[in-house]
């Protein structure tokens, strides 16, 4: 798990204007072209939060990076969060657990097998996000219908995270990891969430890659 992660918010048709054998280096030179300074990756400070980089002008864009900041910018610490969550699911109200679910699963998770609460009620048993599957290199592949949909349980998410922190602090191992408190581990949905709800008013699409 050793793999960091450039999340990138794209105008899908423009993307796919180009040939599929190409999108990954247009993708990932994309990326470079705004990052600081891409020399000094390494000794990232831990102090550094998230934050958007768009290229100039802005308007003539079609993309955007989103930096995770001291959190998120490794896939260890999205494995670390999907433990953190499947540790504490139970322990969850039903209509919490379920947007959970349905809105980590597609960005992260990568299978989910908690389906048990399809038919209860609530808006999220009915949202589904089923994402085709990610080109070789790529870590993650969504088109904007399906961004539609993560918003819609963002929505819910977002609303609800504060109720996550007692299960959290009771029932998480959060030692072994940078995801090491709820505000670790609510910063890193808080992310995707500002990553799905900047593409949906956009009507992009999101893409992963490994960097």
């Amino acid at each position: 798990m050793g793999i960091c992660i450039d999340v990138l918010i794209v105008d899908w048709d423009h993307l796919m204007s180009a040939p599929s054998d190409e999108r990954y280096a247009m993708l990932h030179d994309a990326g470079l072209s705004v990052d600081d300074d891409e020399d000094v990756w390494p000794d990232r400070s831990p102090s550094v939060g998230p934050q958007w980089f768009w290229p100039s002008p802005t308007d003539a864009g079609w993309f955007g990076k989103f930096d995770f900041g001291a959190v998120g910018f490794s896939y260890k610490d999205h494995f670390a969060a999907s433990e953190h969550w499947e540790a504490i699911r139970a322990f969850v109200a039903p209509a919490v657990r379920s947007a959970v679910d349905r809105f980590i699963d597609p960005l992260f998770w990568g299978g989910l097998e908690y389906m048990t609460d399809r038919d209860a009620e609530g808006v999220a048993a009915h949202v589904s996000v089923v994402l085709p599957p990610a080109p070789s290199d790529h870590l993650l592949w969504c088109p904007p219908a399906a961004v539609s949909s993560l918003k819609l349980l963002w929505e819910l998410v977002g609303a609800e995270l504060e109720a996550l922190r007692e299960p959290f602090e009771r029932y998480a191992q959060a030692d072994s990891s940078r995801i090491n408190d709820f505000d670790a581990f609510a910063g890193l949905l808080r992310g995707w969430g500002d990553v799905i709800g900047q593409a949906q008013q956009r009507g992009w699409g999101v893409v992963g890659i490994r960097c």
